[in-house]
């Protein structure tokens, strides 16, 4: 568990501080008086203008290069089901997943407008869960497709929940085992279709849905895209309609960050360690990837998306804000923390479901070393930085204590 240092009084203290910068600090992006050449707003317009052609759509390119090889890859293993080669050809189709899963990692962290929750997120289109909804997935669902058959038909994707595709279907259809995860009195089990599908049916039922996956996948990857580049990276450079101005538009950049906080975190480590959210000592089943063993992989993606993310890229970011604001250090500090956070995760050696499975054991110790270095991002991001920045921390992160 995270160890809390300091006392009541000590919080107290840096509470009254934080809110006494908070009443004098003025946001970036106001209007300048006459003969003001620029100043903060200039920097703010340089910070907007440069995440979606700097940040968001290099990602999504990243991520839609993928697609092709991977599906080549599962076209390989269909012809190979039933042969010799079935098994090289299934484990080339694995890593061609775990590349675009992986690619897709640096974009699940950017969910600024269409791609954020319509729920949550200014201008959000729901688009994200569309291409990977963890961790709303249902393995039983996939197999009960597996075993209808029926991805080819028109409606397939718009009549069905987003858990029987995306990315995460696609990994239980590329690594799942002979057996479904559906219970005894599912239909497909009592019925006997799975069994009479036999591994050879089961096998090629699989890679067929899984390029139907593919298919669907490049296609909602490419609406993304498009979306970015054909006029939501100019809205977010305007701070145009849905936001009200640029810096409402720089607060939802920067609500963007705090994916590491509320997911990378709080979802893909403090609850598999059984530090939040979890009804047992710890909770390995609910770890990100578990079939794949690409969840440190997946955090280490997250990790350096929010460095691009926070500094822009090859252009402005949130790093040239506070130097310019005179809080370097800040900057300094909270990129040297994601350096900290690298080496944490690179020094887990094992798989983290394998990790986060005995508090005893000393591999345990290490995945609550990396936890603690996210936390201490997190802690700048919502303490300092949205002080000096005079931005507002999205009300799901805001109570989290861990």
């Amino acid at each position: 568990m995270a160890t809390v240092v300091g006392s009541a009084d000590w919080r107290s203290w840096v509470a009254l501080g934080a809110l006494a910068g908070l009443a004098f600090a003025q946001p970036l992006a106001c209007d300048r008086g006459a003969g003001d050449s620029g100043g903060a707003s200039a920097q703010v317009a340089a910070l907007l203008a440069q995440v979606g052609p700097g940040v968001v759509v290099p990602a999504l390119d990243r991520a839609q290069a993928t697609l092709p090889p991977l599906r080549t890859a599962i076209e390989g293993w269909q012809a190979a089901i039933g042969t010799d080669g079935e098994a090289a050809a299934r484990a080339a189709a694995q890593d061609a997943w775990r590349d675009s899963f992986l690619a897709w990692q640096q974009v699940e962290l950017m969910q600024i407008g269409p791609a954020g929750s319509s729920l949550t997120v200014v201008g959000g289109q729901d688009l994200r869960d569309e291409i990977y909804s963890w961790p709303t997935v249902n393995a039983c669902r996939v197999d009960q497709e597996t075993v209808e058959a029926e991805w080819d038909a028109a409606d397939f994707f718009s009549a069905n929940l987003v858990n029987v595709y995306g990315h995460d279907a696609l990994e239980h259809l590329l690594f799942a085992g002979d057996d479904n995860a559906c219970p005894g009195e599912v239909e497909i089990n009592s019925d006997g279709s799975w069994d009479t599908l036999g591994a050879d049916g089961v096998a090629a039922n699989r890679a067929a849905y899984a390029l139907a996956v593919v298919d669907q996948l490049s296609a909602d990857t490419d609406a993304l895209e498009s979306a970015w580049a054909s006029g939501w990276s100019d809205v977010l450079a305007d701070g145009a309609d849905p936001y009200d101005g640029q810096q409402a538009a720089l607060n939802a950049v920067f609500d963007g960050l705090f994916y590491l906080d509320t997911h990378t975190k709080d979802r893909k480590l403090a609850q598999p360690l059984g530090l939040d959210d979890c009804a047992e000592t710890t909770c390995p089943d609910d770890v990100e990837a578990l079939l794949s063993d690409a969840s440190l992989d997946a955090i280490v993606e997250n990790l350096d998306a929010f460095r691009t993310l926070f500094t822009g890229g090859d252009g402005a970011g949130f790093d040239d804000l506070l130097v310019d604001a005179g809080h370097g250090d800040l900057s300094d500090r909270i990129l040297g923390q994601v350096d900290t956070a690298l080496a944490a995760a690179d020094a887990i050696d094992v798989p983290l479901s394998q990790a986060v499975a005995d508090p005893d054991a000393a591999v345990y110790a290490d995945v609550v070393a990396l936890h603690d270095a996210i936390s201490a991002i997190d802690d700048d991001l919502k303490g300092d930085l949205a002080t000096v920045l005079a931005l507002v921390v999205p009300a799901e992160a805001a109570g989290d204590a861990d």
